[in-house]
C-alpha cells in the first residue's frame, strides 16, 4: 500500500462515517412513532365525536316527535274552535224558534175543554150544581185512598228540547244521554233524523271516535239526502281520522277518512260553504292525496 492510499483511508473511513450519519438520521426521524398518550387521546376525540352525533340523532328525532304533538294539539284546538262557533248557532237557532203554542187558539175561541164562562168552580152551571148532592163528592186536588200518582213520560218535544238545551250549553254528557233517550223512546218521529245527527256529534265532541262514526253511518243510512248529510259525511270523516291516531295511523281507517273528505263535493254537489271548507280543513290535516 501506498503512502498516498494509506493516508486516504482514514479520511475515507471519516467521510462514510459522516456520510451513514447523514443518511442515518433521516431514516430515524421517519420511523419515529408518537407517544401512547397521544393514540389515547385521538381515540377519546373519536368516541366523543360519536357520543355527539348519537346525541344529534336522539334529539331531531324528539323534536320530531315533539312537532308531531303540537300539529295534533293544533288540530284539536281548531275542532274544538269549530265546534264552539256551531254550538254558538245552534244556540242562536234555539233562541228564536217560535214560542210554544198557548191554550188559547188562534182567533181567541176558548179551547175545547175549557170551562163555560157561566160554569162554577166545580166546571159545573147552575142547573148542574143544584142537581148535584155531596155523597161521594171529592174536593178537587184530593188523593184517594190506595191510589198512586205516576209522572208522566216526557213527550218528543219536551224530551228534544232538553237535549238541546243541554247541546247548547255545551254539557256534552247531558245531551248525549237526552239524545240517547230520545232515540230509544221515539225512534220514528218527526224529531228522530236530527236527534240521531246530534247524538254522533256529542260522541264527537268527547272524542268518542268509534261509536260517532258508526252513529254517523247510520244518519247516512238512514237519511241519505237529509238536511244534514253532508255535515254528517264530513263528521264521519273526522271520527274515522280520529280512530287512525288511535291507531298509530292506521293505513286502512285513513284511506276511509280520505274517502268521505274527497268524495263530499261530488256526492253532494250543494252542500253548504261552511261543509265543504270543513271536509277540505280536515283533509289537509289528515295529510290525504288531493
Amino acid at each position: 500500500m501506498t503512502k498516498r492510499s494509506a493516508f486516504l483511508q482514514p479520511r475515507l473511513a471519516a467521510v462514510f462515517a459522516a456520510a451513514g450519519f447523514l443518511f442515518a438520521a433521516p431514516a430515524l426521524a421517519q420511523t419515529q412513532l408518537p407517544p401512547p398518550s397521544q393514540y389515547g387521546a385521538a381515540d377519546a376525540r373519536q368516541d366523543r365525536i360519536e357520543e355527539l352525533q348519537q346525541q344529534l340523532t336522539d334529539a331531531t328525532a324528539e323534536n320530531e316527535r315533539l312537532q308531531y304533538e303540537i300539529n295534533q294539539r293544533d288540530r284539536e284546538i281548531q275542532r274544538l274552535r269549530s265546534m264552539v262557533g256551531e254550538l254558538a248557532g245552534v244556540n242562536q237557532q234555539l233562541g228564536t224558534q217560535p214560542p210554544a203554542e198557548t191554550a188559547t187558539p188562534p182567533g181567541g175561541a176558548a179551547p175545547p175543554n175549557a170551562p163555560r164562562a157561566d160554569a162554577g168552580a166545580s166546571g159545573l152551571n147552575a142547573a148542574q150544581q143544584a142537581n148535584t148532592g155531596t155523597l161521594g163528592s171529592i174536593p178537587a186536588g184530593a188523593v184517594t185512598p190506595g191510589a198512586t200518582t205516576a209522572t208522566p213520560a216526557p213527550t218528543a218535544d219536551e224530551l228534544y228540547a232538553r237535549a238541546q238545551s243541554f247541546l247548547a250549553a255545551g254539557r256534552y254528557p247531558d245531551a248525549e244521554t237526552s239524545f240517547a233517550e230520545f232515540l230509544e223512546r221515539y225512534p220514528n218521529v218527526v224529531q228522530t233524523p236530527n236527534a240521531r245527527f246530534w247524538y254522533a256529534f256529542t260522541l264527537l265532541a268527547r272524542n268518542n271516535y268509534p261509536d260517532a262514526a258508526s252513529s254517523f253511518a247510520t244518519y247516512l243510512q238512514r237519511t241519505p239526502q237529509g238536511p244534514r248529510a253532508p255535515e254528517a259525511q264530513a263528521r264521519l270523516g273526522m271520527a274515522l281520522a280520529g280512530m287512525a291516531r288511535d291507531g298509530n295511523n292506521d293505513a286502512a281507517e285513513l284511506r276511509q277518512a280520505c274517502g268521505a273528505f274527497n268524495s263530499l263535493p261530488t256526492r253532494y254537489p250543494n252542500a253548504p260553504r261552511n261543509v265543504r271548507d270543513l271536509a277540505a280543513r280536515e283533509a289537509r290535516a289528515s295529510n290525504c292525496p288531493t
